[in-house]
């Protein structure tokens, strides 16, 4: 390396490849993000990699010959630009899909609820769910828009003599779910230490949607959710439609996704305090947490009555899976009155109410809904807030006959 006495010494370059052999090569160019380098992300500030070590390994799309199934699904011909359908593999449902010319095979069926996609909307590129209006890129899979956490499965298509061919691996064609590639925390906490790099209040479907949002980008310091609830994260509007429902049966991620991925979620802790300037916050029973950044997503209380007669034992409202149980434990046999006309309470009615009559009331001057069960099914009236209160006197007696109810001209 040399140099004259006192002079600066020569740079020298050193390039160093890599090459794969042709087996793992193409191996690498089947994963399901289409990139075949390690994903670069921040954390701390400092510029890391993802390593084997760091997250769970996602199921292969083709993992060998004898996992997947490939068929020849329709011409090329047979579908149209913007056009989508369900074809069969033997092992499960493909949606494929053709846009600007070229073929997609994706999942299905929606992972949020197990809405069919094909119907649904197709538009630039990307499909949206028909229910609630997920949104999934047709050339990742990727879920773009939310409702949902997951994402779709991304199936091989090829064109031979003007057939469409699908490649599936069997096991995704069963799951119909991808969850997205993940860090993992490198920071864990040793018990509940005093500070956090991201602190979460509110354990619901925002909180962690973030949570794992930032996992996604490649964030491995700590996260930490927490929720006056005593479970973890689950699906809270699924309590009108499923009231016998256990805990178990709601949650959003099981116990082992928040293990693997270092995502901590502290549960009956109630934040009393924030100390925006010290960044610190205070829970009920002392315990204090310092953090870096900070996002608030504690949801909705049920609104109560302000009338009297609100504090009795039977007048109850639903947050929590326990208020569900306890309300279809209790109604079953007896009739109910649900202050509230909109569309969670509906469900109740249609789904669980096996009282012989169900009356939703509301409190502002637009026109009611009211449905009434009996032997045909139901029926759907709307009446005027002086109809409501005409009735409420008498409402036992109007009950007992249903028919003066039904001959009245409510429209």
């Amino acid at each position: 390396f040399g140099g004259t006495h006192g002079g600066p010494l020569p740079t020298v370059e050193l390039k160093i490849e890599v090459v794969l052999p042709e087996k793992e090569r193409s191996k690498e160019e089947l994963v399901a993000s289409g990139k075949g380098s390690p994903r670069t992300y921040q954390g701390n500030g400092t510029a890391r990699h993802f390593h084997a070590e760091e997250h769970l390994p996602a199921p292969h799309p083709y993992p060998g010959p004898q996992d997947c199934v490939e068929a020849a699904v329709c011409h090329v011909k047979d579908l149209e630009n913007s056009q989508m359908r369900e074809v069969e593999l033997g092992w499960g449902k493909v949606l494929l899909v053709k846009d600007g010319g070229e073929f997609h095979a994706l999942g299905h069926k929606c992972p949020h609820y197990g809405a069919p996609l094909v119907k649904g909307v197709l538009s630039r590129g990307r499909v949206r769910c028909p229910w609630h209006g997920a949104c999934f890129n047709i050339s990742t899979g990727d879920l773009e828009d939310f409702p949902g956490l997951d994402s779709l499965h991304k199936f091989q298509v090829k064109i031979e003599k003007e057939k469409v061919y699908v490649r599936a691996s069997k096991q995704a064609l069963q799951m119909q779910r991808r969850t997205k590639m993940m860090a993992k925390c490198i920071s864990p906490s040793a018990g509940h230490s005093g500070s956090t790099n991201v602190l979460i209040v509110g354990a619901g479907a925002a909180g962690l949607v973030c949570a794992e949002t930032l996992r996604q980008e490649g964030f491995s310091d700590r996260i930490v959710l927490c929720t006056l609830d005593r479970h973890l994260p689950y699906d809270r509007p699924k309590l009108s439609k499923s009231l016998d429902a256990q805990p178990e049966q709601l949650a959003l991620r099981p116990k082992e996704f928040f293990r693997a991925y270092g995502i901590e979620v502290l549960t009956e802790a109630q934040v009393v305090t924030v100390d925006v300037r010290n960044k610190k916050a205070v829970f009920k029973d002392g315990f204090k947490l310092e953090y870096s950044k900070l996002l608030l997503a504690p949801g909705s209380s049920p609104k109560t009555l302000s009338c009297k007669g609100k504090e009795v034992e039977n007048v109850f409202t639903i947050r929590t899976p326990e208020d569900a149980n306890r309300v279809v434990r209790l109604a079953r046999g007896r009739n109910a009155v649900v202050v509230g006309a909109g569309f969670l309470v509906a469900f109740y009615q249609l789904r669980h109410s096996t009282s012989p009559f169900l009356w939703f009331l509301t409190q502002s001057c637009v026109l009611r809904s009211i449905f009434l069960r009996n032997t045909n099914g139901f029926k759907y009236f709307k009446l005027s807030l002086r109809l409501i209160l005409l009735l409420r006197p008498c409402m036992s007696q109007v009950l007992e006959d249903k028919s003066k109810v039904a001959k009245r001209n409510l429209w």
